[in-house]
C-alpha cells in the first residue's frame, strides 16, 4: 500500500510475502503429514518434511516474484525445502499436487486471519452503535429523506439504521469464514497422483489445517473467492454508508454532531470530517478490488489464464480496504459528540415511533455479540 490509510497495521500484516510464503509452506507441511495418515508415504519421512516447512526462505519477495520468470513461485520455493533433506524425503515434498492446490489453501489460511480481524472490528463497531442507540433513542431528530426535512424520528432510530446492517455483515464474516475449505486436485485436479486414496488425503488436509473439505476440487470454480469478495464489498460499502451519514449530520449547515476532526492546510478554522473521508475513499478502493474478482475473466477448461491470478492482488486490496472502513468508523463513533439542541430544535410537534424497532435491533445485537 502506498497510502496506509487504506489499510490497517494488522490487516497489513496479514498480506506481506513473508506471510503468504509460510502459508504456503504450511500447506506443504500438512500435506506430508496428510499422506502420511493416509499410508500414502512413510511417517518419518513426513515429518522430516513437515520439520523442513517450518523454517523460513532466504527472500520471500523474490520468491513470489520468481512467478513471472519461472511460471510458478513453487519452482524456487522447492529447492529450498528439497536442500534441508535427504533424497529420501526430498522426493514427497509437494507430491501429488500443484501450484493452484498451494496457493489457493495459502488464500484461505490467510483469510481466516484476515476475517477474524475484521470480524473483531466489527463487533466493536457494533458496540459503539449500540451504546449510542441506548443512550439517544428518545433523542428527537427530524427524519430527512431526498436530503429534505421529512417528519420526526429519534437519533437512537437513525443509529438502529446503522447498527442493523453491521449486525448482519457480522454473521456474513463468521459465515465466510466457516466456509473456507481446501484445495487439492492434483495437475488435473482430479487426485490422479492419489489413486483411490484422494479423497482421504483431503480429508486428512483439511483436519490438519483445520478448514473445509470441499466435495471436488475447485480449480476453474472461483464462486467460493467472487463470494467472500462481495462479502467484503458490502461490508465496506456499509460502513462508508455511516461515514457519509455522520459527515452530513456535522457539516456546517445542519451540526447536530461533532466528530474527531481533521485540519486544512489553508484554514485553520475548518474541522473535515477525516474517519468520513477516510471510510468512503477506503471502500471505493474495496468495491474496485472485490470488481477485479467478480468481474474477472472466466476460467478456462481445467485451470484459468490471468483471472486466477488477479485475485493475488485483489483479494488482499479488498481485505485491506475494508479493514479501513471498519477501523476508520471505530474512530469516527468512538468521538462522537450529539448536540442535542440543536437536533431538538429542527423538530416541530413530536412524533412518537415504534419502540419495539430499537428494541429489536438491540436485542439482535446481543444475539451476535454473544456469538461465540
Amino acid at each position: 500500500m502506498l497510502d496506509p490509510g487504506f489499510t490497517t497495521e494488522e490487516m497489513a500484516a496479514l498480506f506481506t510475502p513473508a506471510h503468504r510464503v509460510e502459508a504456503m509452506l504450511r500447506f506443504e507441511s500438512a500435506l506430508a503429514l496428510a499422506l502420511a495418515d493416509t499410508g500414502l508415504i512413510p511417517k518419518g519421512d513426513a515429518e522430516m518434511v513437515a520439520d523442513a516447512c517450518r523454517g523460513s526462505v532466504t527472500d520471500p519477495e523474490a520468491l513470489l516474484a520468481s512467478t513471472w520468470s519461472e511460471g510458478t513461485p513453487m519452482k524456487s520455493l522447492l529447492e529450498e525445502i528439497r536442500d534441508r533433506l535427504g533424497e529420501q524425503q526430498a522426493q514427497w515434498v509437494h507430491h501429488g499436487t500443484t501450484t493452484q492446490d498451494v496457493i489457493d489453501t495459502a488464500t484461505m489460511l490467510q483469510a481466516r486471519e484476515a476475517l477474524d480481524l475484521l470480524n473483531s472490528g466489527l463487533v466493536s463497531v457494533a458496540s459503539l452503535m449500540a451504546d449510542l442507540v441506548r443512550q439517544h433513542r428518545d433523542q428527537p431528530q427530524i427524519g430527512r429523506t431526498f436530503l429534505q426535512h421529512a417528519r420526526p424520528t429519534t437519533f437512537g432510530m437513525t443509529v438502529a439504521g446503522w447498527l442493523e446492517p453491521t449486525l448482519r455483515h457480522v454473521e456474513e464474516l463468521m459465515e465466510a469464514e466457516a466456509g473456507l475449505v481446501v484445495q487439492l486436485g492434483g495437475p488435473v485436479g482430479n487426485l490422479g497422483p492419489y489413486g483411490d486414496k484422494g479423497l482421504d488425503v483431503i480429508a486428512a488436509l483439511a483436519d490438519r489445517l483445520e478448514l473445509g473439505s470441499p466435495a471436488l476440487p475447485w480449480h476453474s470454480d472461483r464462486s467460493r473467492i467472487a463470494a467472500l469478495a462481495s462479502t467484503l464489498e458490502r461490508c465496506a460499502r456499509t460502513m462508508a454508508r455511516v461515514g457519509l451519514d455522520v459527515a452530513l449530520l456535522a457539516s456546517s449547515d445542519i451540526a447536530e454532531v461533532r466528530v474527531r476532526a481533521g485540519g486544512s492546510s489553508s484554514m485553520g478554522e475548518k474541522r473535515n470530517p477525516i474517519d468520513s473521508m477516510r471510510a468512503v475513499a477506503a471502500a471505493e478502493l474495496a468495491t474496485a478490488a472485490a470488481g477485479m474478482i467478480t468481474g474477472a475473466r472466466l476460467s478456462e477448461l481445467d485451470r484459468g489464464i490471468g483471472g486466477w491470478h488477479a485475485e493475488w492482488v485483489a483479494l488482499p486490496l479488498a481485505f485491506q480496504s475494508t479493514a479501513a472502513t471498519i477501523e476508520a468508523m471505530t474512530s469516527c463513533l468512538g468521538s462522537i459528540e450529539i448536540d442535542a439542541e440543536t437536533m431538538s430544535s429542527r423538530v416541530g410537534e413530536a412524533s412518537p415511533i415504534d419502540q419495539r424497532l430499537i428494541d429489536r435491533v438491540l436485542a439482535e445485537f446481543e444475539r451476535v455479540a454473544e456469538a461465540p
